[in-house]
C-alpha cells in the first residue's frame, strides 16, 4: 500500500530565514552541523548532502549522472537571476504554507540586518512568514548594561512582552541546552541574584551562569502564559563544539515540567524531537498533557535514519502531539528539501503500520494531516489568523 503525501500542505513550525548575502562560499556547508572548522569535502561525503544534489538533480530535470558541481552552478545562475520567482516555485513545490521563523539565531554571532531580513520577506509573502522571539539574546544585550538584578529582570520582562507585541510572535524560545544545559531547577531569587552578580562582574563559574539562566525561564513561562503562547526548547543536538551532547536530553527537565504554575497550563514543545534522545522526547510528549514535539532538523540531518526515528517517535507520542517542522535555513533548497523528504519518510512509516494492520489507510491520512499542520494550529494559536483567512 502506498500512501502518496507530496501533495499535503504543511506549517513549518521553526525554521530560519536565508539571505543571498549570508550564504557560505561552499554549497556543501549548508549541511554542516558544526562550528568546528573542516574541508569541504567532509560535508560533501555526507548522505544528507548526496541526498540533497540528488533531490535538486532531479527537480531541475538534469540526468542523473550531472555532477554536482553543475548543479549547484544551475541554482546559483537561476537562484540570482530572480530570487522571488525562484523561491515561490519551491516553495509550491513543497506545499508549506507557513513559516515560523526563530529571530534570534544564532546562538552566537551576528544577527540577521534589517537588509537580510527584508530580503527574505520579499520572496516569501509576508502573511506567511510568522515570528517566534528567543529569550537569550534579549538577555545578552542587557548583560552589557550592567544593570542591578531587579533593573535586568524588570527590563527584560518589559522588552520580551514589548518583542513579542511588536513582532505579534505566535511563541517563544530558548536556547538553555547550550549555555548550561537542559537539568533546569527551580532557582530561588536570591541565588539567582547571587549568580547574576558574578556572572556580570567576570568573577562567577558555571553554577552561577546556570543558577541565572534557569531562573530566568519560569519568568518567560509566566509571560507565554499570560498571553496564550506556547515556549519552545531547543533539545537534542545542535552545533558543536558549543552544544554538550551530555547536557541536551529533555529528561532532565522534570522539575520544570512539573512545577505546578505550568503544567498542563502552558504548551511546551521540545523542539527537534530531542535527536537523538527521541525515545525520551516520545515519553515526555505522552506523560504530560502540556508537552509537544517537533521533526525539525532531525529528519533534514538524521538522512537514511528518518525513518526509524519518525518510528522512535510515534512508538510512544499521540500522534496528535508532535508536528512538522524544518529547523533549516540559510539556503532555500534546504527549507524545500526538509519538506520534501519529511513527507517522504512519514509516507513510508505509516506504510508500515498499515502493511502490519496497526491503522488503517484513512487513519494514516489523519496522523498524516495532524502532523503537517492540524496539530501546529492548535498549539500556535495565533497562527489562525492568518490561517483562517
Amino acid at each position: 500500500m502506498r500512501i502518496d503525501l507530496n501533495g499535503l500542505k504543511l506549517i513549518d513550525t521553526h525554521c530560519h530565514d536565508f539571505a543571498l548575502s549570508r550564504e557560505n562560499k561552499s554549497f556543501a556547508k549548508c549541511v554542516s552541523m558544526t562550528g568546528d572548522a573542516h574541508p569541504d569535502r567532509d560535508d560533501e561525503s555526507t548522505l544528507t548532502y548526496m541526498n540533497l544534489i540528488g533531490y535538486m538533480r532531479r527537480y531541475y530535470n538534469m540526468p542523473e549522472n550531472t555532477p554536482d558541481g553543475e548543479v549547484i552552478a544551475h541554482r546559483n545562475r537561476v537562484y540570482r537571476e530572480d530570487p522571488g520567482e525562484y523561491v515561490r516555485k519551491l516553495r509550491e513545490d513543497s506545499r508549506v504554507q507557513y513559516y515560523c521563523v526563530d529571530i534570534g539565531a544564532p546562538v552566537e554571532g551576528k544577527l540577521h540586518t534589517a537588509e537580510e531580513e527584508a530580503f527574505y520577506k520579499s520572496v516569501i509573502p509576508e502573511h506567511s512568514v510568522r515570528e517566534i522571539v528567543r529569550i537569550e539574546p534579549i538577555m545578552r544585550e542587557l548583560f552589557k548594561e550592567k544593570l542591578s538584578f531587579r533593573e535586568f529582570t524588570d527590563r527584560f520582562l518589559e522588552q520580551l512582552r514589548q518583542m513579542i507585541r511588536e513582532h505579534d510572535a505566535i511563541g517563544v524560545k530558548s536556547v538553555i541546552g547550550y549555555h548550561t544545559g537542559l537539568a533546569i531547577e527551580l532557582v530561588a531569587e536570591g541565588r539567582a541574584k547571587e549568580g547574576y552578580e558574578k556572572y556580570i562582574s567576570g568573577t562567577g563559574n558555571e553554577q552561577d551562569e546556570k543558577a541565572l539562566r534557569d531562573y530566568m525561564i519560569p519568568l518567560s513561562l509566566d509571560v507565554c502564559k499570560e498571553l496564550g503562547l506556547p515556549m519552545q526548547f531547543h533539545t537534542g543536538f545542535g552545533s558543536a563544539p558549543m552544544c554538550n551532547l551530555m547536557k541536551m536530553n529533555p529528561i532532565g527537565m522534570y522539575s520544570l515540567l512539573n512545577d505546578a504554575r505550568y503544567k498542563g497550563k502552558v504548551p511546551v514543545v521540545l523542539l527537534h524531537a530531542g535527536y537523538p534522545y527521541v525515545k525520551e522526547t516520545g515519553i515526555l510528549v505522552n506523560n504530560y498533557s502540556n508537552v509537544y514535539s517537533d521533526f525539525s532538523s532531525m529528519i533534514y540531518t538524521a538522512s537514511t535514519g528518518a525513518c526509524q526515528a519518525i518510528f522512535e517517535m510515534l512508538a510512544m507520542a499521540p500522534t496528535n502531539k508532535i508536528m512538522y517542522a524544518s529547523d533549516t535555513g540559510g539556503y532555500p533548497e534546504t527549507t524545500w528539501f526538509a519538506a520534501k523528504y519529511f513527507k517522504e519518510q512519514l509516507g513510508k512509516a505509516l506504510e508500515k503500520y498499515i502493511c502490519d494492520e496497526v491503522i488503517s489507510c484513512g487513519k494514516a491520512m489523519e496522523i498524516a494531516e495532524n502532523i503537517c499542520w492540524k496539530t501546529s494550529c492548535q498549539v500556535y494559536k495565533k497562527l489562525n489568523e492568518i490561517h483562517d483567512n
